[in-house]
Order: C-alpha cells, then sequence, then structure tokens
C-alpha cells in the first residue's frame, strides 16, 4: 500500500549552534521518513531554521549586526550540519524567505477575517535606559 506520509520536523532557532539535544529531539522525523520510504510510501519530509525572534534580536544587538546576519549565519551552519549527518529532508528551508512570508500571512488574514484572530492591546514592561521593550 503506497500511503502519503508528511513529516514536519521541529524548526530549530537560529540563534545558537545545535547541541546534541536538538539532534536527539529531530532524529526521530528522520528515521520516521526513512521507514516510510523503504516500506514504499510517499513520504515528504521538510523542516527548516526559525530565523525570527527576541533572541536573535538581542544577538544581533549585542554583536552589533543585523538579526538577518545572525539567522543567514546559523542557517548556513545548520544545513551543514544535516547534510553531514545525513538527515533525509525533501526540503530544508527557513522561515526568512518571500515563499514563508507569504503563506504565514494568507494564514493570518484567513484566521484574522474568520474571527479566531483578533486585535488586543496589551501593556508591555519597557526599559527607559535601553530604550527598548523588555523580553518576555
Amino acid at each position: 500500500m503506497n500511503k502519503k506520509i508528511f513529516i514536519g520536523g521541529a524548526w530549530p532557532y537560529a540563534n545558537n549552534s545545535l547541541h546534541l539535544g536538538h539532534i536527539a529531539a529531530l532524529l526521530p522525523g528522520d528515521v520516521i521518513a526513512r521507514y516510510h520510504r523503504k516500506a514504499d510510501n510517499s513520504v515528504l519530509y521538510v523542516s527548516g531554521t526559525d530565523c525570527h525572534g527576541t533572541p536573535i534580536t538581542l544577538r544581533a544587538k549585542d554583536q552589533k549586526v543585523s538579526p538577518e546576519s545572525i539567522a543567514l549565519t546559523y542557517h548556513e551552519e545548520f544545513s551543514e550540519c544535516f547534510r553531514k549527518l545525513n538527515f533525509s529532508y525533501d526540503s530544508y528551508s527557513l522561515t526568512h524567505n518571500n515563499f514563508h512570508a507569504d503563506f504565514v500571512k494568507e494564514v493570518i488574514s484567513k484566521l484574522f477575517e474568520s474571527g479566531e484572530l483578533y486585535e488586543k492591546t496589551e501593556s508591555q514592561d519597557y526599559c527607559e535606559n535601553c530604550h527598548q521593550f523588555l523580553s518576555d
């Protein structure tokens, strides 16, 4: 029987190098993908680098570089690591590309139009010395 199998692996966060815990968490998805391919199932195994968030922004500020620079550096490192470990991704992408941005905008718009997502005002802590909002 040829089943269609989708495996969405976790997206490592691009603010630091991978460690053994990352690999241990991601390895089961690769094992499952290989199993289903051997069973002659049609497999789509995808993952990518998460290039957004406060830790990336803070690291970039500390290093006096752009958040994009930090994220892309770690994305290249991750991609090389997975290649060397022979992970069997069909696609290993990143959140910092037009396809991802357009897809997320489409999903958010649909959720907003359906009323499942709504605007809300929240107060946040702000540092007067640093002139920035504090991370959660």
